[in-house]
């Protein structure tokens, strides 16, 4: 697979993802996805995108500021 952006090989890899709510932080740490080897873009399969929604939903709301949170233990 190439990447879109400069062409390069895409490779599996693992990433942290972090998303910044208005009043909170949540990291997930083991995250697996698609990295060009050549610039560094970052992809999501499908399923792996929606489990990160439903961890960040499920997360939203029980916080106060900052949550970091293994992929691997959230996933089902």
């Amino acid at each position: 697979m190439k990447c879109f952006f400069c062409k390069g090989q895409i490779v599996d890899a693992i990433t942290t993802d972090v998303t910044d709510l208005e009043s909170s932080v949540i990291i997930i740490r083991g995250v697996p996805c698609h990295k060009c080897a050549q610039c560094g873009e970052i992809s999501f399969s499908l399923d792996v995108g929606e489990r990160l929604e439903k961890i960040v939903d499920g997360l939203r709301h029980s916080l106060t500021e900052i949550a970091i949170v293994q992929y691997s233990d959230k996933v089902a």
